[in-house]
């Protein structure tokens, strides 16, 4: 296991108690999760239809894997909820503000070697629509230089109604050779294609 991943006892537990009763329950199909780098700095970028993705994500290249991840700040506002977030290796953002502590934290994460989980929208978006990518996943994949991974979460939309869950891990993607903001829309933009092809 990488040791400049989120690998906190809180975390390896739940991710044990996410897989096992999704797994139970709804049934977990992965494939692809040979594409998941065992080392350096890596970006695992995913689709965002749920609040089951990250958690079934974390769970399913947690073998491989345990990406660092940013949440929407309001989340870490609720005290248990909070808790439990940094405690599995979360940080907050803030949407609609300055989101430069947050992206020192996820640039620190790869520049030691981690790796970080992010959702290139930017928000949740519902099954069968489309929303443009942020640059921000572009621009730390470039100054870290940190491969993306493409990840696909399929019935998390449609939790609790679908059975099986299904996570489609694709190939890395390397880096964008420069950091100016048209290359990482444009990178930003061809990686939601790949995540959405697969």
């Amino acid at each position: 296991m990488n040791p400049a991943d989120a690998n906190f006892p809180m975390r390896v537990l739940s991710e044990d108690v996410v897989r096992g009763f999704l797994g139970a329950i709804w049934g977990i199909k992965t494939t692809g999760l040979e594409n998941v780098p065992l080392e350096g700095p890596l970006i695992i970028a995913a689709n965002h239809a749920s609040l089951v993705d990250g958690p079934l994500v974390g769970s399913v290249i947690g073998s491989r894997r345990r990406p660092f991840a940013m949440g929407k700040k309001e989340l870490f506002e609720k005290p248990v909820l909070g808790w439990w977030l940094r405690g599995i290796g979360s940080f907050p953002v803030d949407r609609t503000g300055d989101a430069t502590s947050a992206m020192r934290a996820a640039l620190a994460v790869l520049e030691r070697g981690g790796c970080l989980y992010m959702a290139p929208e930017g928000t949740r978006v519902r099954s069968g629509e489309r929303r443009a990518p942020k640059a921000g996943v572009s621009f730390l994949s470039a100054r870290a230089g940190a491969p993306v991974v493409p990840v696909r979460v399929l019935g998390a939309a449609e939790f609790p109604r679908r059975f099986p869950l299904e996570v489609r891990i694709g190939a890395p993607l390397a880096p964008p050779k420069s950091e100016d903001r048209e290359t990482g829309l444009a990178y930003a933009k061809d990686l939601m294609e790949r995540i959405y092809s697969l």
